[in-house]
């Protein structure tokens, strides 16, 4: 009867350290999705400043373009091709 409750006991032991080791497992799985959002949240809002600040150099472009064509209008100068 010893031995049974032994084996058991053991049994019971193993069971419990695998559960342990399967929740540490899914904690550090957890933290890399965690992490993983984390990043695409992040590169999602790079990725839309980047858009705001292209556009926004796009703007200032063309009205520094439109700029040279009032000066060169003010100066009686014609463009060049």
């Amino acid at each position: 009867m010893q031995a049974i409750e032994i084996t058991l006991l053991g049994v019971t032991g193993l069971t419990l350290l695998m559960v342990c080791l399967d929740h540490a497992r899914q904690g550090e799985i957890w933290s890399l999705l965690k992490g993983d959002r984390d990043l695409e949240r992040s590169a999602r809002i790079h990725e839309l400043e980047n858009s705001e600040l292209r556009s926004a150099l796009r703007a200032e472009r063309e009205h520094v373009s439109q700029l040279q064509r009032q000066v060169q209008v003010l100066l009686g100068v014609t463009p060049q091709a």
